[in-house]
């Protein structure tokens, strides 16, 4: 019977004015304190506005991406055998192939670079999307 915890049999008594005495539980709000907090709205506010926007942007990006892919991919591939074979036919004419070439590199680029930004507006996540 030692290990039993003994419990009170009575209640304890708290005075009334104790319960309504709220001077040492309240926060005293200064001058600077306010201020503080109407920064911290202003700049919670806009993060809001910005994750918004990033948001529409993103959803934007994201509907206009399969439009775009199917012009560049063609396009990049139709470029890279036109370098290839003016490489071979005509290896004197240099701008035709560098033309070609650049083509398409820059259009490989402008893929990789609208996928990074899709990553990057996304923060990483663009496997959770589009899964």
């Amino acid at each position: 019977m030692d290990n039993l915890v003994k419990f009170p049999k009575a209640k304890r008594i708290i005075p009334a004015n104790a319960i309504s005495d709220v001077t040492r539980r309240s926060v005293n709000l200064g001058r600077n304190r306010i201020q503080l907090l109407s920064v911290n709205i202003f700049l919670n506010i806009l993060i809001f506005l910005l994750v918004c926007i990033r948001t529409i942007v993103l959803t934007v990006l994201l509907f206009f991406r399969p439009l775009l892919f199917a012009v560049i991919q063609p396009v990049s591939g139709l470029m890279l055998i036109a370098f290839i074979v003016c490489l071979f036919e005509q290896p004197h004419d240099h701008r035709l192939y560098y033309l070609f070439g650049l083509a398409s590199l820059s259009s490989f680029f402008a893929m990789h670079l609208y996928d990074g930004l899709l990553v990057w507006l996304s923060r990483g996540r663009l496997v959770t999307i589009f899964h």
